[in-house]
């Protein structure tokens, strides 16, 4: 395409029309993107219509029961997300640099990811550098690497599938074990076969969903041992999901190194399997696309060799 065509579609696109295509890839639905977007579902419909006719090619195959992006719409997403994170990133990315460091970092983490050499770290980085301010929020798995994708967050904490475009490095290692509550059948039962806890109901992370070619070890566990099928309680951080087994909705998945206190006290049992438990990794993921401000450069900078956790099985 001749430059002059190249400037002239540059200069015609309306560029809102990316950012509604994002969120309907996102939503993976009009409806559901028109509803994120405030908007009705005949305008970002049109919206959609406007951009493939900009472009020339079609982005979605939308037939009923099928929403999927066309080779041409895998491209135009993953070149929107590098837009996205582009513009998100202006107002820090232009701030000045200095020996005396500046500026904002934004952490985005899993619950009770937990690495004392990352707290001892930390520590040091606000020590040397007194006017770097930071935000920590707490998300799912999916929603801390969208943000990372995204160039919201400067650093991510976050298990699961990764995906190849970001950087990651080995934050911790957790051994996972089965646990049922106080006023459970089973409380107090030592020598439990793990055939007996078939159809028991069962207390769910929300990334924990059986099924599919990217099942992590804490969920195999429960293909394998054909439990867990009936999920009666669900929550997205290790607190939650500990209070619910406490209480006896059903029988869940915890971290070994954090239940210590609640067995010690008699609110947890644990259950087979006993032995082989499950290991989760955890990771510390960045964007290397993402404009960073002073701030963020000098974080990232100081935490690269934090080494890796893991936690002990007691």
């Amino acid at each position: 395409m001749p430059i002059n065509r190249l400037e002239r579609f540059a200069h015609n696109l309306d560029w809102n029309l990316l950012r509604t295509f994002v969120v309907v890839v996102e939503e993976g639905s009009i409806t559901k993107a028109a509803n994120r977007l405030l908007l009705q579902q005949p305008a970002v419909s049109m919206a959609l219509k406007r951009l493939e006719q900009t472009v020339g090619q079609k982005l979605i195959d939308r037939r009923p029961r099928r929403f999927e992006l066309t080779e041409s719409g895998e491209r135009l997403h993953a070149l929107c997300r590098d837009i996205f994170t582009a513009v998100v990133r202006l107002p820090e990315a232009m701030e000045p640099t200095g020996e005396d460091v500046s500026g904002h970092i934004t952490i985005h983490t899993v619950s009770h990811a937990l690495n004392p050499e990352w707290d001892r770290a930390l520590a040091a980085f606000f020590r040397l550098h007194p006017r770097v301010t930071a935000g920590v929020r707490v998300e799912t798995t999916s929603d801390v690497i969208r943000s990372v994708e995204r160039g919201i967050a400067t650093l991510g904490i976050s298990d699961g599938i990764i995906p190849a475009g970001l950087g990651r490095e080995l934050f911790c290692v957790e051994t996972y074990a089965l646990y049922c509550g106080r006023g459970h059948r089973l409380f107090g039962t030592a020598a439990i076969g793990i055939e007996e806890l078939r159809g028991e109901p069962y207390v769910s992370f929300i990334s924990d969903v059986l099924g599919g070619p990217h099942m992590g070890p804490v969920t195999a566990v429960r293909a394998i041992g054909s439990f867990g099928q009936q999920v009666r309680a669900i929550a997205f951080n290790v607190e939650e999901v500990m209070r619910l087994v406490i209480a006896n909705a059903g029988i869940g998945m915890l971290p070994v190194h954090l239940t210590g206190p609640a067995r010690t006290s008699g609110d947890l049992w644990q259950l087979p399997p006993y032995e082989n438990l499950p290991q989760t990794e955890t990771y510390r993921i960045t964007n290397p696309g993402a404009a960073l401000n002073p701030a963020e450069r000098a974080f990232l900078a100081h935490m690269a060799d934090v080494p890796p956790w893991r936690h002990s099985d007691a």
